[in-house]
Order: C-alpha cells, then sequence, then structure tokens
C-alpha cells in the first residue's frame, strides 16, 4: 500500500488537502466526504482496511476542518459563498481520483455533514460518478430547515459570522445526546464504542464549535438538494443506523429514501444497522459495516 498527502490547488487560493490510500493493483476508487467537526485522518483504519480489497482511496478535509487549517479558520468554511466552495473542492478532489487512477469506477461516500456535501455534488456533477454512498444522513425537511437558518441568521446578525453559539451547539450535537441518557460523555450519540467516542473527544481537531456562518452555508446548501435534480441511473445507497438521531432514529431516513425513489433515482440499497448510532463506521459492529459498504462501491464491469 502506499500512502499520500497531497495540497490540491482550488479555484481561490486556498489549498485542498487529500489523503491518498493505494493498493498495487486497485481496480475501484472511493472518494470520502467526512463530517462536521472531525477530520478525514479518522477513516485511516477504513482505508486500509479498503486497500486490502484492491479499493484506493482518496479523502478530503473539507474547508475549515483538520490540522490544516488555521486556528482561526477551525470551523468556518468561508466569509461568502461557503457551501458552493466546499461542493467545488469535492469536484476537485473527484477529478483528481480519477486522473490518479484512470479508467477506475469510482464511488463517493458522504458522512453526515459530507453526506449532504456529497449529495450536493451529485446534483451538479452526477456525471462523474459511478455509486453514490450516504450514511448517516437524513431528509430533506424544508420547513424545518428555514426556521434553523432564520434562528442561526438571526444570531450570525447580532454576533457576527465568527460567533460559535452555545446555543446552537446545545440544539444540535446537544440535543442529540440527551437521548442517550444518562450520559457517560458529551458524544455518546456518536457510538457505542467507548474508545472511539473517547478518542474523538480526545482529538483536537473532533467536536469543535462551528461558526454561525458555516451553520448558515450548511443548513442553506441542505435546502437547495433536490433528488428530482439527480441523475436517474446513478446507484444511490443508503446506510444508518437506527438509534442515530440525525436521522430522526431511522424515521428521517425512511422518509428520504422515500423522495429518492420518487424522483426516479436508482436506489442501490438501503441498510440500517440495529442499535447504530451516527458513526456507522466506528460503531461496535464497524467489521459488519465495512463489508457492507465494499459491496456497495462499484467495480468494473
Amino acid at each position: 500500500m502506499q500512502y499520500l498527502e497531497e495540497l490540491l490547488p482550488a479555484s481561490d487560493d486556498h489549498e485542498i488537502p487529500v489523503k491518498v490510500w493505494r493498493p498495487r493493483e486497485p481496480n475501484s476508487v472511493l472518494v470520502i466526504s467526512h463530517g462536521m467537526a472531525e477530520h478525514a485522518s479518522r477513516y485511516a483504519p477504513l482505508a486500509e482496511w479498503l486497500t486490502e480489497r484492491d479499493v484506493a482511496v482518496v479523502a478530503v478535509e473539507h474547508r475549515g476542518h483538520s490540522d490544516h487549517c488555521d486556528d482561526k479558520d477551525l470551523g468556518h468554511y468561508a466569509d461568502s459563498d461557503g457551501w458552493n466552495m466546499v461542493v467545488t473542492d469535492l469536484d476537485d478532489v473527484v477529478s483528481y481520483a480519477k486522473s490518479l487512477e484512470p479508467g477506475r469506477p469510482v464511488t463517493l461516500f458522504g458522512h453526515s455533514m459530507g453526506s449532504f456535501i456529497a449529495q450536493s455534488y451529485a446534483q451538479r456533477f452526477g456525471d462523474r460518478l459511478d455509486a453514490l454512498v450516504l450514511s448517516a444522513t437524513n431528509r430533506i425537511n424544508k420547513p424545518q430547515l428555514r426556521v434553523s437558518k432564520w434562528m442561526v441568521d438571526a444570531i450570525k446578525a447580532v454576533r457576527g459570522p465568527r460567533h460559535v453559539s452555545d446555543l446552537i451547539e446545545g440544539m444540535t450535537f446537544g440535543a442529540f445526546n440527551k437521548q442517550f441518557k444518562p450520559n457517560r460523555t458529551s458524544h455518546d450519540w456518536l457510538s457505542r464504542d467507548p474508545v472511539q467516542v473517547d478518542e474523538y473527544l480526545e482529538d483536537a481537531y473532533c467536536g469543535f464549535g462551528c461558526t454561525t456562518q458555516l451553520w448558515s452555508d450548511f443548513i442553506g446548501g441542505m435546502m437547495t438538494i433536490d433528488p428530482t435534480r439527480w441523475r436517474k441511473d446513478l446507484p444511490v445507497h443508503v446506510m444508518s443506523g437506527t438509534d442515530d438521531p440525525v436521522g430522526e432514529m431511522g424515521k428521517g431516513i425512511a422518509k428520504h429514501i422515500e423522495a429518492i425513489r420518487a424522483a426516479g433515482v436508482t436506489v442501490g440499497s438501503t441498510r440500517l444497522f440495529e442499535g447504530g448510532r451516527h458513526e456507522l463506521v466506528n460503531e461496535i459492529n464497524a467489521s459488519e459495516v465495512w463489508e457492507h459498504l465494499l459491496s456497495c462501491i462499484a467495480r468494473p464491469a
């Protein structure tokens, strides 16, 4: 296996950090779009396992995330046009992956925040993908999102675009964790595996607060997602845990799958892992999850 770290030039003066795991003879490529307040290196165990099965892995570090980011910019996409920037960055990464492994099928895997970025990407650039895998995602509830964006934008107007709001954190991550009382930690909602939760809490580049501007960009970006505008023959695989609060404990996921099917888009597979929380690839049954993910990856005909 070969491991690489690259900095790709973006459309502005930003450099996009990517991490690459390459087997000797790859037959397919998986691009990973990570979640909010985490980073690509957390996927190294999965990536190494996939390389043993001839899958090359390319993981992007989204803007405002990882140790490549200046401390002042942690949790902040950009001062303006942030959603478009992270989606366009992802296109640069997919293009890089295709050039690195020419002719190999490319699957995009998006987790949580990264799943919504991946959906926006597929909506704009779906012809560049061979499959899309969405993990720990949720339905696009536009009435609820409008209310959330109004609240975020009101806080931003008063406190500024780089303010990190305890209220927003409490209404999102805090509310998720309350569903697992009595709580051992502030992030029990991530996984049933205490080792994984503790490693997340000890990681300086996990669990940080995000700015009002990022939240506004994120919610605004989610509101633009519309499966009716996706490529109809792009296989979409949806996976979640029955105990993931982001997916409304499976209820929101079911509605999103219905919306994808109603739009005429190809649903390759759906899988709800019983008892699974938010980070399926870091769950107590991670080996089962990894095997399922492997089955979703597009392979040569």
